[in-house]
C-alpha cells in the first residue's frame, strides 16, 4: 500500500491540526510545496539531462523570439504576448459548442461540471425527497422529452391556439404565453417583473417589446443592401421554421414558414412608428392601468387579470410609449390572421424542439450553427444538467456550492481590492477637469455609495418543494407554473434574489445572480456590483503562487472595469440609491458624447486594421469601463510600489508584469463562423481590441515601451475618460 505523505511533525497534536486549519482560513497561505509532485510529472528524457544541459535550453527559449519578428509591441501588444497560445490553443470534443474560447467560457465549463459533481454525489449519498427529486429532475434533462410524447403536446399546440381564437380574447393568449418563461421572449409584448427604476427596492411590471429571433436584425430591413447576405440569412430562417413545423407536427400542417418572418418583420417595422411622440423617448414610462386601454389601446386591466392578478396593477412601466400604441394597433388588427396564426404555433413549437432529444438539432442547426457559428452542439450531460437545474434547484446548489468551493482568504483579498479602488477612483475622479463641480460632486457621492456583494446573493430564498417526474416537459411546465405565481405574488413587494435564464440565447445562459456564474457584473438600480463565487478561482484569482501583477490583470481589473460601469453610458443615467436619474448638465453630456466618439472611433479604426468592420457605438459601456478600468489598476500598481519603496527597476518589471498579465488574461479565439455574431451581438469588442486600445491610452505603457506616433499602438491622445 502506497504511503502518504504528510507535512506534520511528530508532535503535532489533534488539537494544533485544528488550530492550523483555523489559522489557515484566516491567513493567505502564500506558497504551497509543489517540487515533489512536479518532479514526479517530468518525463525520464527530462530527469536523464544534466543540469548543465538542462539550463542552456532553458536559456535558449528565454532568449526565443515567442512571436514573429513582423510582430513588435509598439504595433500590436495583444498579438505579441499571445501569438503561441492563439496558434495552439484547441479545447475537447465536448466543449466544441463554446463559440469564443476564452478564460471565462472555459472556466464555466468546468463549473457546469463541479455542479454536475455535487448533484450526483448527492443523490448517491442520500434517500430522502430531495434526492429523489433531484434523481428524477437529472434523468429527465438527460434523456430529454420522449418522441411520441413531443409528437402530441405539437398536435396540442395547435389545438390550443385555434381554440384561442375562437373564443376571440388576444389578451388570454398573450397572457398564456407570457406565463412560460421559456416563450415570453417571442411574444409581441413580453411581460416581466423587475426591479422599479424609479424605486429600485420594488418589484413593478414591466411591458416591453418583442425580442428577434434573427440575431442581425439589419435582415429585416429591406434597404437594397447586402442583398445576398440577407437573402441567405432569410431563407436559412425560413427552412429553420419549414423543417420545424414539417418535424413536430407533420407534413399536411398547412402552415407557410414565410409567414413567421413576415409577422417579425411587421413587428420590426412598427418598432419605428411615432404615433405618441416624434421626440427621443424617454425610457420610463408609467402607464395607470385606467387610461391604457384609451390612449394607447392595450388593454392592461384584461391583460393582467388574464396573468393570474386579482386585481389589476394600477400601473405598469414601458420603455417606448410609441410602440405600446402601434404594436397594440398591428396585435389587434391581425392576430386573428393566418400569418399570425402560423406565428403563434411557431412560439409554442419552438420550445418542444429544444427540449425533445431527436428534435434538438433542428434548434441548433439555426440557432446555433447559422446564427452563432457553433461547431458542435452541447454533448455533455453536465453542461445541460447544470443549466436545466439551476432554476428549481438554485439555493440547493448555491449552498453546496459555497460550501465546496467558498475560500474565506479570497473573499477577503477581494474585499480589500474593492475598498482600495475605491479611493484609487475617488483620487482620479478629484482630478478630472472636464466635469462641471456640481456634477463631480455629485459623481463622488455615488461612489461613495458603490456596494459590492462578494461570492453569492445575501439573502436566498428556499427552493420550491416540488414533486418532479423524469418527464422533461412536465417538470418545466411545473417549475414555471410555481415561479409565474410568485412573480404575480411579488409585484409590489420587496425586491429579492431570483435566479433568471436567458432563453434568447443559445445555449441558454445564466442572467441571474446565481453564485457558480463565472462573470462579474454591476447594476445600476442598485448601484452595485456582484462578483460571483465562480469567478473567484484560478486563472482569476491566485492566491498561492502568483504575486499582485498577476492578481491585479485579473480579478483587479474585472473590479475596477466593473466600479467603472456605475459611470458609463447606462450607469450614468441612475442616481446614488439606483434611481434612474438625470444628474448631468448638458454641457457635461456633450464633453462625455465627444469623449465617446473618439472612443468608438479608435475601436473601428483598430478593427479596420483587421478588416473587420462593426459598430462599437454598441457597446462603448464597456469600452468605457475597459479604458477606465486599465487607468485604475495603473494607479494602484504605482501607490502599491510607492508603499513598498520598490527600486526602479523593479517598477519597469513590475509593469511589464502587470500589461504582460493583462493581455494573455484577455486571450480569445473566435471561430471564423462566429465572428459576424459577435460582433453584431456582443456589446463587448473581441478581446484583441479590448487589450490594445485601453493600453494605448495608459500614459505608463506608452512610455515604457516607447509608443511614438506611427506605431500601432499611438492613438493621438491618452484620456482614459475621467
Amino acid at each position: 500500500m502506497k504511503k502518504t505523505v504528510k507535512y506534520i511533525s511528530k508532535n503535532t497534536s489533534k488539537q494544533n491540526i485544528t488550530k492550523k486549519n483555523v489559522l489557515e482560513k484566516k491567513c493567505p497561505i502564500g506558497l504551497k510545496p509543489f517540487e515533489f509532485n512536479f518532479s514526479k510529472s517530468q518525463s525520464i528524457t527530462d530527469l536523464k539531462k544534466t543540469s548543465t544541459l538542462k539550463k542552456k535550453e532553458f536559456v535558449k527559449e528565454l532568449l526565443s523570439k515567442f512571436a514573429p519578428r513582423g510582430i513588435k509591441p509598439i504595433d500590436n501588444y495583444y498579438d505579441y504576448i499571445n501569438y503561441q497560445w492563439l496558434q495552439n490553443v484547441s479545447v475537447e470534443n465536448q466543449q466544441k459548442y463554446i463559440t469564443q474560447v476564452d478564460d471565462f467560457r472555459l472556466v464555466q465549463d468546468k463549473v457546469y461540471r463541479d455542479l454536475n459533481d455535487i448533484i450526483l454525489d448527492y443523490i448517491k449519498k442520500n434517500n430522502n425527497k430531495l434526492a429523489r427529486n433531484l434523481k428524477n429532475y437529472y434523468t429527465s434533462v438527460v434523456k430529454m422529452n420522449d418522441l411520441d410524447y413531443s409528437k402530441e403536446l405539437s398536435k396540442e399546440v395547435v389545438l390550443t391556439i385555434d381554440k384561442f381564437i375562437q373564443e376571440n380574447n388576444v389578451w388570454k393568449l398573450l397572457a398564456f404565453i407570457n406565463k412560460d418563461e421559456m416563450l415570453h421572449c417571442a411574444a409581441p409584448f413580453v411581460w416581466t417583473l423587475n426591479p422599479d427604476e424609479m424605486e429600485p427596492n420594488i418589484f413593478r411590471c414591466y411591458v416591453s417589446g418583442h425580442q428577434f429571433s434573427i440575431l442581425d436584425i439589419e435582415v429585416y430591413y429591406d434597404d437594397g443592401t447586402n442583398i445576398e447576405y440577407k437573402k441567405k440569412y432569410r431563407n436559412a430562417f425560413k427552412n429553420y421554421c419549414k423543417t420545424l413545423f414539417d418535424t413536430c407536427i407533420g407534413p399536411n400542417h398547412g402552415l407557410n414558414p414565410d409567414d413567421v418572418y413576415d409577422v417579425e418583420v411587421d413587428i420590426f417595422n412598427v418598432m419605428g412608428c411615432v404615433s405618441v411622440t416624434r421626440k427621443e423617448e424617454e425610457p420610463y414610462n408609467k402607464i395607470l392601468a385606467h387610461e391604457c386601454l384609451e390612449k394607447y389601446g392595450f388593454d392592461w386591466i384584461q391583460f393582467s387579470k388574464e396573468l393570474g392578478f386579482s386585481k389589476a396593477p394600477s400601473f405598469f412601466i414601458t420603455q417606448s410609449l410609441n410602440y405600446l400604441k402601434c404594436g397594440t394597433e398591428l396585435m389587434l388588427q391581425n392576430w386573428t390572421s393566418t400569418k399570425w396564426r402560423t406565428y403563434w404555433i411557431w412560439i409554442l413549437i419552438r420550445r418542444l424542439a429544444r427540449i425533445t432529444g431527436k428534435w434538438q438539432n433542428i434548434t441548433y442547426d439555426f440557432y446555433g450553427k447559422f446564427q452563432r457559428g457553433q461547431e458542435e452542439i452541447v454533448l455533455s450531460d453536465a453542461v445541460s444538467a447544470a443549466l436545466y437545474m439551476s432554476i428549481p434547484f438554485n439555493t440547493f446548489l448555491t449552498k453546496q456550492y459555497v460550501a465546496k468551493y467558498e475560500n474565506p482568504q479570497a473573499i477577503e483579498y477581494v474585499r480589500v481590492l474593492c475598498n482600495d479602488f475605491k479611493i484609487v477612483f475617488e483620487k482620479i475622479l478629484k482630478r478630472n477637469s472636464w466635469l462641471s463641480p456640481k456634477t463631480k460632486k455629485y459623481a463622488l457621492n455615488k461612489l461613495s455609495k458603490l456596494d459590492f456583494i462578494i461570492g453569492k446573493p445575501e439573502n436566498l430564498r428556499e427552493d420550491p418543494d416540488l414533486n418532479y417526474s423524469t418527464n422533461l416537459y412536465d417538470n418545466i411546465m411545473k417549475i414555471n407554473t410555481w415561479r409565474h405565481k410568485r412573480f404575480i405574488e411579488l409585484e409590489g413587494e420587496k425586491v429579492i434574489d431570483i435566479p433568471l435564464m436567458d432563453w434568447t440565447q443559445y445555449p441558454v445562459k445564466m442572467t441571474g445572480t446565481q453564485a457558480y456564474i463565472v462573470n462579474a457584473s454591476y447594476t445600476p438600480s442598485k448601484n452595485n456590483f456582484y462578483i460571483n463565487l465562480g469567478y473567484m478561482q484560478k486563472p482569476f484569482l491566485d492566491l498561492e503562487e502568483r504575486g499582485i501583477e498577476y492578481n491585479l490583470a485579473h480579478i483587479g481589473f474585472t473590479i475596477a472595469h466593473e466600479m467603472s460601469h456605475g459611470f458609463d453610458d447606462m450607469g450614468s443615467q441612475y442616481d446614488a440609491e439606483g434611481r434612474l436619474h438625470d444628474w448631468w448638465n448638458a454641457e457635461d453630456k456633450r464633453k462625455y458624447k465627444s469623449i465617446q466618439k473618439d472612443i468608438i472611433k479608435q475601436y473601428e479604426l483598430f478593427a479596420a486594421r483587421d478588416n473587420i468592420k462593426f459598430d462599437a457605438s454598441i457597446g462603448v459601456g464597456e469600452d468605457l469601463a475597459d479604458i477606465s478600468g486599465i487607468a485604475i489598476c495603473d494607479e494602484y500598481l504605482q501607490d502599491f510600489q510607492e508603499k513598498n519603496k520598490d527600486l526602479i527597476p523593479i517598477r519597469n518589471l513590475s509593469y511589464q508584469a502587470f500589461y504582460t498579465y493583462f493581455a494573455f488574461q484577455q486571450k480569445q479565439k473566435v471561430t471564423k463562423k462566429a465572428l459576424s455574431a459577435q460582433l453584431k451581438t456582443n456589446p463587448h469588442p473581441l478581446d484583441k481590441y479590448r487589450c490594445n486600445i485601453p493600453l494605448s491610452r495608459s500614459q505608463i505603457f506608452r512610455a515604457l515601451f516607447n509608443v511614438k506616433k506611427g506605431d500601432g499602438m499611438w492613438w493621438h491622445n491618452t484620456d482614459t475618460v475621467w
